[in-house]
């Protein structure tokens, strides 16, 4: 069962690495200093992460936002998720909040014994990454201290076969970004320095950059398209396009960066139409679509601001948002629009 998920957030990397573009006096307001592309509700609303100022909704009519004070783990968001009947699963620094319409509750319960010192106040195990509900309806977490699954009543812990060394580790040895599950229904895991690792339900595959060809082991975002191919983006490496069989690298920068490597690219989303779209989380932004054929670049001079991408995602209706660190953007399938509190434009038509 395929559910709309929101590519994890991951401002809070970016934004030390973006140089935050001065506004003019008469600067568009933006809807926050990092706000993440949107989740469209099966209602219509437009849910968007935030670094620190909670989630915001926009109904069409108002901005509402939520924090902490209304029952939010954290306020910092990486994580939308929506269930069929409409409940909202939100992964925050603080834990996995669930929003039945009405209220807002987080789930607190872990089996076993767990670390309680971390970033945070709350532990490792709290700070997630990312959320979802698998084809047999089990839950998974990804969060600094791995991997866990919710049986209904508390997370279990669920142990990969690989913890990354702490000198390729960015965060933490255990820590993993994202979970993807593709077509067969197998899962994977991208892990901060160990890797990629495939799951089957009985055995665990781990692909590495030493072993296979992975363009880097920090895997921050992890889709198959269409056509059957898997795409990896890492923290410092790059893409990796997989067939199957082998690794191939793509956009990797001409000039390695102390801060990025050879490229960080922590969102990858395939449309509608088959194009897959990829982020540049880096200072100069921009994103990439994949027609299947080639690369096409879209940067400021298409009106997308400067800022990194850490966020893509598309609406109901097709349209192509992206959530930056210089505000929110809609692609119009010629130009990119800034979607501000001042001007909360929305498309009003389908988009190629």
């Amino acid at each position: 069962m395929r559910l709309a998920r929101t590519p994890p957030i991951v401002f809070l990397l970016v934004a030390v690495q973006v140089s935050e573009a001065r506004q003019a006096d008469n600067a568009p307001t933006q809807l926050a200093q990092y706000p993440g592309a949107p989740h469209e509700d099966r209602a219509g609303n437009l849910w968007f992460s935030t670094v620190e100022e909670g989630l915001i909704r926009y109904d069409g009519e108002a901005f509402t936002t939520f924090t902490t004070k209304d029952g939010l783990g954290g306020d910092t968001i990486r994580q939308i998720l929506e269930e069929p009947d409409g409940t909202l699963w939100i992964a925050t620094t603080g834990g996995l909040t669930k929003y039945d319409g009405e209220s807002f509750t987080t789930l607190t319960a872990y089996e076993g014994p767990v670390p309680t010192r971390g970033f945070g106040e709350q532990g490792f195990h709290r700070d997630l990454w990312d959320v979802i509900i698998d084809r047999r309806g089990e839950m998974w977490i990804a969060t600094m201290d791995g991997v866990f699954r919710y049986d209904g009543k508390s997370f279990v812990r669920f142990q990969l076969p690989v913890v990354a060394s702490k000198e390729k580790s960015e965060f933490t040895p255990r820590m993993v970004y994202c979970i993807f599950e593709d077509a067969k229904g197998d899962l994977w895991f991208g892990t901060d320095g160990a890797g990629a690792v495939r799951y089957d339900g009985t055995e665990f595959v781990v692909y590495t950059m030493e072993d296979n060809g992975l363009c880097g082991d920090q895997v921050c975002a992890i889709l198959q398209d269409g056509r059957g191919d898997y795409w990896f983006g890492t923290s410092n490496g790059g893409v990796s396009k997989f067939d199957g069989r082998t690794f191939s690298t793509c956009l990797r920068t001409k000039e390695f960066s102390k801060h990025t490597g050879w490229g960080r690219f922590m969102s990858i989303t395939e449309d509608r139409i088959g194009n897959v779209w990829f982020g540049v989380s880096a200072q100069g932004g921009g994103v990439y679509r994949w027609d299947g054929e080639a690369f096409t670049y879209f940067n400021d001079a298409d009106g997308l601001g400067g800022g990194g991408v850490p966020s893509i995602r598309e609406d109901r209706q097709g349209t192509m948002w992206f959530g930056t660190t210089a505000g929110v953007y809609w692609f119009d399938g010629q130009r990119f629009n800034n979607f501000t509190r001042d001007e909360p434009a929305r498309p009003v038509r389908d988009r190629p």
